[in-house]
């Protein structure tokens, strides 16, 4: 390296220790500058002073702004004092004002939170900012001395907020399938399915009607919501489907097999013939049965009966042919029959159980609660003591108790209400199984967490809002 250019880096070098400790310097200078300011900043901010008082919160902040500027541009120590002794006081008077106005607009003030859950920001932006402002309008008059003048403007604000809101609750909930039928509409999808697309309009409409009653009834509204999707979606496939007929595109005789088509399709993944020259009635009830009984198969255990029966003819030849006691074969024999003997204790309608490795769920499908209620029915208790018959077969073993819900609701609320509904059979259990330790039995609340059906039907949900007993056998 040459000496001129040793010198020069040596040189930066030094530049830049310097500028690091310019740095250092204005940081420190401007912490103890700004340390009374910040906190009053902060104090501010605690009480929403930004929005209950809004005038003297302004000024406190542009004082505060300029403050900065000056230092930025190395002004005059004490002009940057002054403006943040200034800006110290607004802040202040704007505490002051906000603790205020936490009393005065009280209610407003939990009309504007409800809001502000329900998203109307989002939902509802034109209204939400009229609100906004004419809650400002209140809360300056507020500071300013003029009482009555802010209560009058403050209702006005908490009517607007109100109204913001549920025109949010509705756009949020409501808003696809509106913007569905309004589409509809101008494809003039009701010259081809007009009691289809009507069902839809009238399915919206309770949902309004619901959203009307109270604002709050999200779930039910939702839940319509979703009906009228699928009708108006509905209506717009006929549409696509009818068209080509209607303008004889297709023969009526093609638009009949076309019908017949997906009936063959299904038939033939089913490994079945059927035919349609008696009508398409006959072919349809004969795939629906076939899919019920594939249905009750799937809900058996995890192997079927009869192959359970086979697997223990196999294991006895197997012992008898080579002399074959082991424990682990014997264990193996002695849980099946447990299985089958629980399996056989309950109907369909009643649980469900399966083999889960060394563990045994029974899925209580039969067991039911009030919409919102964890508290056990009479009706369920005889249901109750075939689990504890059940439970008896396994000695010793360890049990976890599930809570589950549908997806209606908020997650919080499904949540603790599976785990109360939880509580709730585990408090049966123990009151009447006297041999249940507290260490052998505990609950868990999963809410919506874990599905086992579609929670867009009615049916599906139903299946989703139950109770998991999960035995742990003893080793």
């Amino acid at each position: 390296m040459s000496k001129i250019t040793g010198m020069a880096m040596a040189l930066w070098l030094l530049l830049g220790t310097v500028a690091l400790a310019q740095a250092a310097d204005d940081n420190n200078l401007r912490g103890e500058l700004f340390r009374g300011a910040d906190a009053a900043l902060e104090a501010a901010q605690q009480v929403r002073a930004d929005i209950l008082a809004p005038d003297n919160f302004a000024r406190a902040s542009k004082l505060y702004a300029a403050a900065e500027e000056k230092l930025e541009r190395k002004k005059s120590i004490d002009k940057i004092n002054d403006d943040l002794a200034e800006s110290i006081e607004y802040f202040k008077a704007a505490v002051k004002a906000s603790r205020l106005a936490e009393v005065t607009f009280a209610d407003v003030l939990r009309v504007r939170n409800a809001a502000i859950k329900s998203e109307t920001s989002q939902f509802a932006p034109d209204l939400w900012q009229s609100a906004e402002k004419r809650f400002a309008d209140a809360a300056g008059k507020l500071e300013d001395g003029n009482v009555n003048s802010a209560r009058s403007r403050a209702e006005t604000a908490q009517e607007e907020y109100l109204a913001a809101e549920l025109v949010a609750i509705k756009n949020r909930y409501l808003g696809e399938v509106r913007q569905l039928l309004e589409q509809a509409d101008r494809d003039k999808v009701d010259k081809y399915a007009p009691q289809t697309l009507a069902a839809a309009a009238a399915t919206l409409q309770r949902a309004v009607d619901i959203l009307d009653a109270d604002r709050y009834n999200s779930d039910d509204a939702r839940v319509l919501a979703q009906q009228a999707r699928y009708e108006v979606r509905h209506a717009m496939q006929l549409a696509d489907t009818l068209q080509p007929l209607a303008r004889k595109k297709v023969s009526l005789e093609e638009f009949a097999l076309q019908a017949e088509a997906p009936l063959q399709q299904i038939a033939r993944a089913l490994d079945m013939e059927v035919q349609f020259d008696s009508g398409i009635e006959a072919p349809t009830q004969r795939l629906v049965n076939r899919a019920k009984q594939l249905r009750e198969e799937s809900l058996e255990l995890g192997v079927r009966r009869e192959e359970v029966a086979d697997l223990q003819g196999e294991v006895q030849a197997l012992q008898q042919r080579l002399g074959i006691q082991s424990d682990r074969i014997n264990a193996q024999d002695e849980m099946r029959r447990k299985l089958l003997q629980v399996d056989s204790a309950f109907s369909l309608d009643e649980a469900v159980v399966y083999q889960q490795g060394s563990n045994i769920l029974i899925r209580m499908v039969g067991l039911n609660f009030d919409t919102g209620r964890a508290a056990i029915l009479p009706e369920y208790f005889s249901l109750l003591r075939k689990v504890i018959d059940s439970l008896r077969l396994f000695p010793g073993a360890s049990l976890i108790v599930e809570g589950h819900t549908d997806s209606l609701g908020s997650e919080l609320n499904n949540i603790n209400l599976s785990q109360k509904r939880a509580d709730a059979v585990v408090e049966y259990l123990k009151a009447n199984m006297p041999e249940l330790s507290g260490s052998s039995i505990m609950s868990m609340g999963y809410g919506e967490n874990r599905p086992v059906s579609n929670n867009e039907t009615a049916e599906g949900r139903k299946t989703n809002r139950r109770i998991d007993l999960l035995i742990k056998p003893k080793s």
